[in-house]
């Protein structure tokens, strides 16, 4: 008897989808296991290589099995315990951390935030500020001198509970240059750094959303990652910027205004880009916007994608 490959698929991913939320429900699963759930995606990447390494085997079939269960019990994730996948529950009394700060010159900033959401600004005063707020009762915890801010959703050190989500308010000094590190696990951040001095930022998203204006901003490196989600980052054309930029099974958006020249060393699987539709051309191997020659600053950027997707000046703009 043949075996329909894609419906097998579709059908175990069904199973799966179903079956997470089915046993969560009934107490057979915590929403703290499924909240680890999200950590399996390699087995994605896994079951892809199966595919090519089986392909022409009998067991060819196993790579689509294990990238469907993997799929389903992470989607089933999820639909079980709803934004809260990876937060584990809220309900108790929220705790807020409420601090304020300076520098006294160039420091280091790094947010660490598990399960939620972040907006991140700068100030005018010289000051930065801090308001972390969780619906679990599990304060953020925030450390901080001279030279120096670390910022880390409670659950960083432990594992994963049933913490709550965070909401965190976060404003940085125009006045100090810094070096920014930042990353997202599971959730929504926000960065618009108007005027911000920056001697480098660094942005790891892993399953979320992730938001980066640095449309005036001065910045010398830029590092972004993403896994599982999707990031949009606008970049500034006042100052020269080398880039490294990462997306594994997701999307990432750039937009660079017009008088930025722009140089792109791409590579990547089973990945896509726009380059050559909006006017790019490859110069010994690496794409060149028309201006990168003439213009007064320039952006010089190596993109990797892995079964995701690298768009340039997107249609709209980056929303």
């Amino acid at each position: 008897m043949r075996v329909d490959r894609g419906r097998l698929n579709w059908g175990v991913f069904f199973i799966v989808l179903g079956a997470v939320p089915l046993a969560y429900h009934q107490g057979a699963l915590s929403s703290s296991a499924i909240g680890e759930a999200w950590r399996l995606w390699p087995f994605i990447l896994v079951g892809i290589g199966l595919g090519f390494v089986l392909s022409r085997t009998p067991a060819a079939f196993l790579g689509g099995l294990v990238v469907a269960a993997t799929f389903g019990l992470v989607l089933g994730g999820v639909f079980a315990v709803g934004p809260n996948v990876g937060c584990g529950n809220g309900g108790n009394s929220p705790a807020t951390v409420i601090r304020d700060g300076s520098f006294g010159g160039a420091s280091t900033v790094s947010l660490h935030l598990r399960c939620g959401s972040a907006t991140i600004t700068t100030s005018a005063d010289d000051q930065w500020h801090v308001n972390a707020t969780n619906d679990g009762g599990n304060a953020a915890l925030v450390n901080s001198d001279s030279t120096s801010l670390e910022i880390n959703s409670s659950g960083d050190r432990g594992g994963w509970t049933d913490r709550g989500r965070d909401d965190w308010q976060v404003a940085l000094p125009r006045s100090s240059k810094v070096s920014l590190s930042s990353t997202l696990d599971v959730g929504d951040a926000r960065y618009r750094l108007s005027q911000a001095n920056l001697s480098s930022a660094a942005f790891t998203l892993n399953l979320g959303s992730l938001h980066v204006d640095l449309t005036d901003a001065s910045l010398g490196n830029l590092t972004v990652s993403t896994n599982l989600g999707s990031a949009w980052v606008e970049l500034g054309g006042s100052s020269d910027l080398s880039g490294d930029l990462k997306t594994s099974l997701g999307s990432l958006e750039v937009c660079a205004p017009p008088e930025l020249g722009l140089q792109i060393t791409s590579t990547g699987s089973l990945s896509s880009n726009d380059f050559s539709g909006i006017g790019m051309s490859q110069v010994g191997g690496v794409w060149q916007t028309s201006n990168y020659a003439t213009a007064a600053h320039k952006a010089n950027l190596t993109v990797n994608t892995s079964l995701g997707s690298l768009k340039l000046h997107p249609a709209g703009g980056c929303k």
